[in-house]
């Protein structure tokens, strides 16, 4: 089997593990992170989860997972509940990390005052490259991650133009091009009811430049509330590519039974896409409601409804990339509204017991949608 989970305690902190062995010499483990005592102070907190990463780096799991002391962190991401006031205290904490990191204030919905996506991968070659710019090389291929890219603008249109141009730069200085390589990119708005108009045209202007239409494709993507400790920061980048990738080798998802392409109301992004490389196939879905075909909000008002909806919308992404829910590794989900937690608590630990996952509070781009997930799958070729 090439994938396992785990879902497990360790130190007040739960800790759910998917582990993936694709082979070609190369392990892959995701985890999400989250204190489960929300009465402990924010450097109690920060250290558990640090201790708890070192901790699933020396321990098999009594022979449950293997090949974890050699893993290494190639991307972590922390969810925070005041960024303003908790990342530099985090950055004392956890001293310089060896791999991209990215900050975003987007509160655990569960009480706690951080959380942590964290990828691991053996088998690789590592390497930083700059602030929060980190490269992963293995089979031929290097995976290039980048986070926490901002830039200094009056509004958000101005913010992501330089954002995204400059992102290009980078990505040209490595050979590569932001419409052959790029796969991933996530982008974090502040206020989004109010700018995240700003930060679509910003986006569309560079893919005017850089040759990605309706007519060839787009990258998949979020676009969600978040803010950075910088108040003045309207829009914050995460993003993914690999150099040496073919086009044969990347696909995208449509799922035009389900739904429509985003650029049929003026958005420009995938639904999701896939890559077959190293003997793994790897599936991004993008920030994913409760929306149908024709691009309307479907149960309006309705959380559990909008829920369902969502994950029959994944489903069939997923199901068009050959991959199930059993393959996904990761999924964040995002909350418009505190009062729908416990809700959407309930039904995602009951559908998905072990698979890592965590709730926060973010606004979904349009009002009417009450709950957003986007997902990352791991399917052995």
């Amino acid at each position: 089997m090439e994938n396992k989970k785990l879902n497990i305690i360790i130190n007040d902190v739960s800790v759910r593990l998917f582990a993936f062995n694709g082979g070609h010499g190369v392990h892959e483990y995701l985890g999400m992170l989250t204190c489960i005592n929300p009465e402990r102070s924010f450097e109690e907190q920060a250290q558990a989860v640090t201790d708890s990463c070192e901790k699933i780096r020396t321990s098999n799991f009594n022979g449950k997972l293997d090949k974890l002391n050699a893993a290494f962190p190639v991307f972590k991401r922390y969810y925070l509940s005041d960024a303003a006031n908790q990342v530099e205290a985090l950055q004392q904490i956890t001293g310089e990390e060896n791999c991209a990191v990215s900050y975003v204030q987007q509160p655990p919905l569960h009480g706690a005052k951080l959380g942590l996506w964290i990828y691991l991968m053996t088998g690789t070659e590592n390497h930083k490259i700059g602030d929060n710019l980190f490269s992963v090389s293995h089979n031929g291929y290097t995976e290039l991650w980048s986070a926490q890219l901002t830039a200094v603008g009056d509004n958000a249109f101005d913010q992501t133009f330089d954002i995204m141009t400059t992102y290009a730069r980078y990505l040209r200085n490595w050979d590569c091009t932001l419409a052959d390589n790029c796969l991933r990119t996530w982008l974090y708005v502040n206020d989004i009811d109010n700018h995240y108009n700003g930060v679509v045209r910003g986006r569309n202007a560079v893919f005017d430049t850089e040759h990605l239409t309706d007519n060839t494709h787009f990258i998949a993507s979020t676009g969600i509330g978040g803010r950075c400790a910088d108040h003045r920061t309207l829009c914050m980048m995460n993003a993914y590519a690999i150099k040496g990738i073919k086009p044969n080798e990347v696909h995208h998802l449509y799922a035009l039974d389900h739904l429509n392409r985003t650029s049929d109301y003026g958005v420009r992004f995938e639904r999701g896409s896939y890559i077959d490389f190293a003997g793994r196939r790897k599936v991004f879905i993008s920030g994913t409601a409760s929306i149908d075909n024709k691009g309307n909000i479907m149960h309006v008002g309705n959380i559990r409804r909008q829920v369902h909806r969502m994950w029959e919308n994944i489903r069939a992404l997923l199901a068009e990339g050959g991959c199930t829910f059993d393959d996904v590794a990761e999924m964040t989900v995002y909350l418009r509204d505190t009062a729908d937690y416990k809700t959407v608590s309930d039904m995602f630990a009951q559908k998905f017991p072990d698979t890592p996952y965590i709730i926060v509070l973010a606004s979904v781009c349009r009002p009417g949608w009450l709950v957003e997930t986007e997902c990352f799958a791991l399917k052995k070729l």
